[in-house]
C-alpha cells in the first residue's frame, strides 16, 4: 500500500512518545481518526491494517493511516521498544488507488519502510517525537513535513532501484566514513564493475572522486557554520585518517589548503 499526503496544509502532532515493552504485547485493534506512524528501535511486531500484513522489523517505519482497519496480529518481541506519534488527517490524505497520480501538493509514501541505512530518516523522526514531548507543536509540524519530504524521496530512489542512486545515497547518509569500490558494491548487491560502470556513466566521475568532493563540501559546511572546529577536527568528522590526507585532498578539490580557507573567512 501506498499513502498520499498532502502537503499544502500543515498536519498537527497530536500525540508522541518512546515506549518500550519488556514483555510480549499486542496493539490493540481499532480505526483512529488520524495517522500513527511507528518506528521501531528495537525487537519486532507484526500488524495488520485491512486485508494487509507487515512485519515491522528493526529501523523501519510503518504508517497507519487514518481511517483504515488496523490491529496486531502477534505480541511484539520481548523488550521491544518503538516511538511513535499521531498525525493529524488533512483534506488531501488517503490510501493511494490503483493507477491514481499523485497530485502536485502531495507526496507519496511506502507504508512499510526500511531506513536502517538513513539516519538522517532516524533523526527527522526522533525530532517530531522530541518537539512534541517539549511542547514546540509548531517545531513539531515543521519536522513532519521533512520527513514527509524524506520518506518520499527514500521511495523514489528504491522504485527507480538505480544502482548509481543507491550508492550515492549511503555516501550522503555517512559522512564520517569511507567506502570501498566492494563494499559500496556488495551493498546493493551488484558486481564491482557493474557498480562502478553505472556511477561513472550517471555522474560522469568515480566512485571515490564523488566521495572526495563530497567531503570537501561537507568540510566546507563546517568551515562556515563552526569557525571555532579546528582543520584536524574536521578531518577525524569526515573519515580522514590524519590532516595531511586531508588538507591534501582539500586543495586539490578547493584550490585552497583548509587552513587558508579558514583563515580568510569573514
Amino acid at each position: 500500500m501506498e499513502n498520499i499526503f498532502e502537503t499544502d496544509a500543515r498536519h498537527r502532532i497530536l500525540d508522541a512518545n518512546i515506549n518500550f515493552y519488556r514483555t510480549p504485547f499486542v496493539h490493540p485493534e481499532r480505526i483512529l481518526g488520524e495517522h500513527d506512524f511507528i518506528y521501531l528501535l528495537e525487537g519486532e511486531w507484526k500488524f495488520g491494517q485491512n486485508e494487509e500484513t507487515f512485519t515491522l522489523q528493526k529501523d523501519q517505519i510503518l504508517i497507519l493511516t487514518a481511517g483504515n482497519h488496523h490491529f496486531g496480529l502477534t505480541p511484539c518481541s520481548a523488550n521491544t521498544k518503538t516511538m511513535y506519534f499521531h498525525a493529524s488527517r488533512e483534506a488531501g490524505d488517503h490510501s493511494r488507488r490503483d493507477g491514481e497520480a499523485v497530485p502536485e501538493n502531495s507526496v507519496l509514501v511506502e507504508t512499510l519502510t526500511d531506513v536502517s541505512a538513513n539516519k538522517k530518516i532516524k533523526k527527522t523522526f526522533l525530532n517530531v517525537v522530541n518537539s512534541k514531548l517539549s511542547g514546540d507543536e509548531r517545531k513539531a509540524g515543521v519536522y513532519f513535513d521533512l520527513l514527509l519530504c524524506e520518506l518520499s524521496e527514500k521511495r523514489l530512489y528504491a522504485s527507480q532501484s538505480r544502482v548509481e542512486t543507491k550508492i550515492m545515497d549511503i555516501i550522503h547518509n555517512n559522512p564520517e566514513k569511507f567506502f570501498s569500490n566492494v563494499e559500496l558494491a556488495q551493498m546493493v548487491n551488484v558486481s564491482v564493475k557493474t557498480a562502478e560502470n553505472k556511477f561513472k556513466a550517471r555522474y560522469q566521475k568515480t566512485i571515490h572522486q564523488y566521495m572526495l568532493e563530497f567531503k570537501v563540501q561537507e568540510a566546507i559546511s563546517y568551515f562556515n557554520n563552526f569557525p571555532q572546529m579546528g582543520v584536524k577536527e574536521i578531518a577525524y568528522n569526515l573519515g580522514f585518517y590524519d590532516e595531511y590526507h586531508f588538507s591534501k585532498q582539500f586543495k586539490k578539490i578547493a584550490g585552497v589548503s583548509p587552513s587558508k580557507y579558514k583563515a580568510d573567512l569573514p
